[in-house]
């Protein structure tokens, strides 16, 4: 027999081991000789010596030697025009030296020259028109962030962002459009926390479009999840403004007032903030009694 079993193994034979040993050597040739015949992709003198000076120039970036930065950044984009990656750190040297048209002509340059499917490049140009307040266009870039990488937080929290400052700037030329972009602010929020549930930043603003959306309810519980998000007493003071905000709306007053209180024993109080906040609980609660 060619098998020899038994209740503990199983033997190979001798002439079948030797073709799964010989089939296993040619797959491992089959192997090298396409690792072989993989084309090689020279790279050439200035792509070597743009990235050397994109490199140098990041590191005195970082370091704060913004001429440096600039300097060695211009170098590494006139040696590699197309390199989309020069050319946003360009940008953003540029940006941060205030030539703003500059920065924005370069990140257009870099959507133009292969940056079109790259969402970063528009995550960029939404924040720089945004800094402008230039609502519309910094939507628009946003968008298009969203289009090309829906799961990606930060697109979902600029267009929400861009929106709900256009409805502000809007709001006394366009009443009636205002609680649209409002409401389309609030769901793009919404989407952002989703993809970044513990993000402070994302859930404060999204706590304050829900208050201009008229729902305290929600503001409150988004409050408290910012607080959550904190060490018992550490939380910032606009969290505690926030919250005293929306305890009013909703009639609470007792707890309006404990934290009213809590802001003045941590010193953390303006006393304009604190005056605005006591006229607010009283007005409310005068409110409240004319309507009994």
């Amino acid at each position: 027999m060619l098998w020899k079993e038994s209740a503990e193994n199983v033997t190979i034979p001798p002439m079948f081991r030797f073709f799964v040993f010989c089939l296993f050597g040619m797959l491992s040739l089959s192997a090298v000789g396409c690792q072989l015949h993989r084309p090689f992709v020279p790279i050439s003198p200035s792509q070597y010596l743009g990235s050397e000076q994109s490199r140098q120039g990041i590191a005195a970036l970082e370091r704060g030697n913004l001429t440096e930065a600039e300097r060695r950044l211009e170098h590494a984009v006139k040696l590699n025009k197309n390199d989309i990656n020069h050319r946003f750190h360009y940008a953003e040297v540029l940006w941060q030296q205030g030539k703003h048209q500059e920065s924005l002509g370069q990140l257009s340059e870099a959507v133009q020259r292969g940056g079109k499917n790259n969402a970063f490049l528009y995550i960029s140009l939404a924040e720089k028109f945004l800094a402008l307040r230039e609502y519309t266009a910094a939507y628009d870039y946003a968008d298009e962030a969203v289009r090309l990488d829906s799961q990606d937080y930060q697109s979902w929290a600029l267009r929400g962002k861009a929106k709900h400052l256009q409805a502000i700037h809007q709001a006394r030329y366009a009443e009636q459009h205002t609680g649209t972009m409002l409401r389309q602010a609030r769901e793009d929020y919404l989407r952002a926390v989703s993809l970044a549930p513990n993000n402070r930043e994302l859930l404060t603003e999204l706590a304050s479009i829900q208050t201009a959306c008229g729902q305290p309810e929600q503001a409150l519980a988004t409050w408290l999840t910012v607080q959550s998000l904190y060490s018992q007493g550490s939380e910032p003071a606009e969290v505690l403004i926030g919250k005293t905000e929306t305890l009013t709306m909703l009639m609470r007053f007792d707890e309006a007032e404990a934290n009213l209180i809590a802001l003045r024993q941590r010193g953390q109080e303006h006393s304009e903030t604190g005056r605005r906040l006591q006229e607010m609980i009283a007005a409310t609660q005068r409110n409240q009694s004319r309507n009994l």
